[in-house]
């Protein structure tokens, strides 16, 4: 609280005041009283005003810096009611009054919206569980009816599963902290899981798979990174072109182990690079050649920094390269 506010806020009270004296000196004057008591009286009242000021903008100015200094100093803004005590003057009274109650009435508020998206997320993940055994028994059917046109909707029923685990997967990912498990991996297990899964895609684009060096061990969630690979995989494949390969390489380093998966394909713009882990961003490319929705590279971002993994994405004219990097900690041993 800065004086001149003060005392701009206290403009009306000045003035009043101010009058009241000119008025007491005009009526001392005019009772042709002693030269002192014209003097000392207006100036007494003068004093007194002043030290009535003084100690109510002191007391206020006090108050308010200290409440200012405290909600700088917090992260989590709405936690000012608990931390400040409330103050000895009357407006200053009312103010905290109705923070508290606006504060109340917030924290309810978000209580109720925390409480519908709980029941939100429980309700999608319930309707993934769901969906996923008509569409599984609907593959099964269709093999053993093999056709032209079954073999069609066959291949449908498979993104349709692909994309009911990317909603599973998106509603989950908020906490995923309660759903997963961290342990020894093998990198070269993992890989040959994501590919068998997409063996059909593959073979039908007769893309070649290359595998360098991954028999090596990283600290992760299976699920979840297997989730990762197989949204990686399933870009590679749309947006490869003539002579297709996906590589797959690891590099162990002394804090790290990187993996990469690097495709020959049409590649991203490098205007694009710094966008491709946004929320629905699907890029010049993806809205030419793919309908993109624009969600799983947000979600392997998403993921792999809950994961306490960092993901990265290089591209040029000759393809596009992903890689995912496990930090490795000597001061951490996993069973």
């Amino acid at each position: 609280m800065k004086l001149r506010e003060y005392l701009k806020d206290q403009i009306i009270s000045i003035i009043i005041m101010s009058s009241v004296i000119v008025l007491i000196w005009i009526i001392l004057r005019a009772f042709n009283y002693s030269d002192f008591l014209v003097v000392y009286i207006p100036l007494l009242i003068i004093c007194a005003y002043l030290l009535m000021l003084s100690h109510d903008y002191f007391r206020k100015k006090k108050y308010y810096n200290h409440f200012t200094n405290i909600l700088d100093n917090l992260d989590e803004k709405y936690l000012i009611t608990e931390l400040v005590e409330k103050p000895h003057f009357l407006d200053g009274k009312i103010m905290i009054d109705n923070i508290y109650e606006i504060d109340k009435a917030m924290k309810e508020h978000l209580n109720e919206l925390l409480y519908r998206q709980s029941e939100l997320k429980e309700y999608i993940e319930m309707w993934c569980h769901e969906v996923k055994t008509p569409v599984a028994t609907s593959q099964l059917i269709i093999e053993n009816n093999l056709n032209f046109v079954t073999n069609s909707i066959k291949e449908e029923l498979v993104k349709i599963d692909d994309y009911v685990e990317q909603v599973l997967f998106y509603a989950r990912s908020e906490n995923v902290e309660k759903d997963y498990l961290i342990k020894e991996l093998d990198l070269s297990d993992l890989v040959n899981s994501v590919i068998k899964r997409n063996k059909k895609d593959l073979i039908n684009k007769q893309i070649k798979i290359e595998l360098d060096n991954l028999n090596m061990s990283v600290a992760s969630d299976k699920k979840w990174l297997e989730f990762i690979l197989n949204q990686i995989i399933n870009n590679s494949i749309k947006y490869i072109d003539k002579e297709p390969v996906i590589l797959f390489r690891a590099k162990k380093y002394k804090d790290r182990i990187e993996l990469n998966i690097h495709d020959n394909g049409i590649g991203i713009l490098e205007s694009e690079l710094n966008r491709v882990f946004d929320k629905g961003f699907t890029g010049t490319i993806g809205r030419q050649k793919q309908k993109s929705t624009g969600i799983g590279l947000y979600l392997c971002k998403k993921l792999c920094l809950r994961l306490n993994h960092e993901i990265k994405i290089d591209s040029n004219n000759e393809g596009t390269t992903v890689t995912i990097i496990f930090p490795v900690s000597s001061y951490v041993t996993l069973h």
